[in-house]
């Protein structure tokens, strides 16, 4: 059967049923814009061998072919969105944030496993014309993460208007050493945010209250509309990110088979062909693509095509997939010491017209610590969820999923992952090593990464105690 085939079987019927307000992007005609392909920012060394990076974050302006400029907020003066910072895994790391906006921000490390004071979370403001300096090592193997502001009751937004770019780290793993790594090449940044314009076309941003957050109707790919990208014949990586607000992407590849090789934190053991990927907000997935001599695309089961891959005649891949990638040692169940539940619900009592969203009946205050782990536990958590969707995601730490439903993860979910998706239909139980930093004064948060809840108060705050 032609790879796409089952996926759009099941797609014709919700395209059949997709609510107003959404721009399907058709099959049958040809992608009209080049991909934008966010610029690679490489460390500077100093003579000790530290890896030094300079962000700056502030307006901008971006072309979305809504008749005249967007204004946007951005990283380094680009039009939209920030540099792609390339890490490498033992590297010892400085990067410098400078806030060039009209009020306060933040910029957190999504994946990343960095002490508290370098996180980037609420509690790490910069205050405009400020800047803020996290230094770190990358004690993490190779992975697609991002960066993204994270002042509390701001994210959203900051977000939404572009202010958010990748992190590809990089290391010495011989395995993978023959797969497509040349970026903007054969290796694809894609970063997915859904939005609206108004009519004078800005962009319209909004928090909505209800269970599923706010779902705009224009896909956009690194800031482009209706994007094609050329690339070589063969194999094509594709390092995908949602980047939106709270749109649940469900994907497929249509003219070409779709396998899946990393997760949040990395590689997968082995390579897993998939016909449908799902892609929550803040989750990364890297697939490979194999591109022949016509057209793949990247599509959404609501939205229809998301990006098309135009092979170029005259180049061929040389990119190699191996049986295996890497090694993941699953996490004994003799090793875990301590059991927690995070419930995540709307707690309104019944007079309140709006919504209340919170984890365990609490909602966000950063005078409040909720969670105290020990240092050098190994934790089983279990996630559950009420109304709404959501999606669970821990700061500092990767984690590994033990069942969803009471069953083990599929291959294509049994990898290092620090973002997961939970509703009253899908109880996740997922379990977690903190045994790198102590963060005994600046908390980590854990919350809901769709961002409307996040902003309305579905966040809480631990601390690492080392006892």
């Amino acid at each position: 059967m032609r790879a796409g085939v089952v996926f759009w079987v099941v797609s014709a019927i919700a395209l059949l049923t997709a609510c107003g307000g959404v721009n399907q992007v058709p099959l049958d005609a040809p992608a009209d814009a080049p991909l934008r392909i966010p610029e690679l920012l490489e460390p500077t060394y100093d003579s000790e061998g530290v890896a030094h990076y300079d962000l700056s974050i502030g307006r901008s302006r971006h072309d979305y072919r809504r008749g005249t400029l967007t204004d946007t907020y951005s990283y380094n003066g680009l039009p939209v969105l920030g540099p792609t910072l390339l890490l490498r895994a033992g590297d010892s790391v400085v990067i410098s944030v400078t806030n060039e906006l009209d009020e306060v921000t933040t910029t957190h490390w999504h994946g990343a496993d960095v002490p508290a004071e370098g996180d980037g979370g609420p509690h790490s403001l910069i205050e405009p014309g400020e800047a803020w300096v996290a230094d770190f090592d990358v004690i993490q193997p190779a992975a697609t993460l991002w960066y993204h502001p994270h002042a509390h009751g701001l994210t959203a937004e900051h977000v939404y208007r572009g202010a958010a770019g990748l992190i590809i780290i990089e290391d010495d793993n011989p395995a993978v050493a023959a797969l497509p790594a040349t970026y903007g090449v054969d290796d694809i940044p894609v970063i997915l945010q859904d939005r609206d314009f108004t009519e004078d076309g800005q962009l319209d941003f909004a928090i909505d209250e209800g269970e599923n957050g706010n779902l705009d109707g224009t896909i956009t790919v690194n800031g482009t509309i209706n994007p094609f990208v050329e690339v070589p014949q063969g194999l094509v990586r594709l390092r995908l990110l949602n980047g939106s607000q709270a749109r649940i992407y469900r994907l497929g590849v249509e003219g070409a088979q779709m396998t899946k090789i990393a997760s949040d934190g990395g590689y997968l053991a082995s390579p897993v062909v998939l016909e449908e990927l799902v892609l929550a907000p803040g989750d990364r997935a890297e697939i490979i693509v194999n591109v022949g001599t016509e057209s793949a695309s990247l599509v959404d089961r609501a939205l229809g095509r998301v990006l098309e891959l135009r092979p170029d005649a005259s180049a061929v891949g040389t990119g190699v997939l191996p049986d295996k990638l890497t090694t993941i040692e699953r996490i004994p169940d003799s090793e875990i010491t301590v059991d927690r539940r995070f419930h995540m619900d709307d707690v309104r009592n019944f007079w309140e017209f709006d919504p209340t969203w919170a984890i365990n009946g609490l909602q966000m205050d950063k005078s409040r610590i909720d969670v105290r782990v020990r240092f050098g536990a190994t934790e089983r958590w279990t996630l559950s969820a009420g109304e709404g969707q959501h999606v669970f995601h821990p700061h500092q730490t990767q984690f590994l999923i033990l069942s969803i439903n009471g069953e083990p993860p599929p291959p294509e979910d049994s990898g290092w992952e620090d973002s997961v998706w939970v509703n009253a239909d899908r109880e996740v139980v997922i379990v977690a090593r903190f045994n790198t930093y102590v963060a005994e004064d600046i908390p980590y948060m854990f919350h809901c990464h769709i961002l409307d809840h996040e902003d309305l108060g579905m966040m809480g705050q631990f601390l690492v105690i080392d006892e």
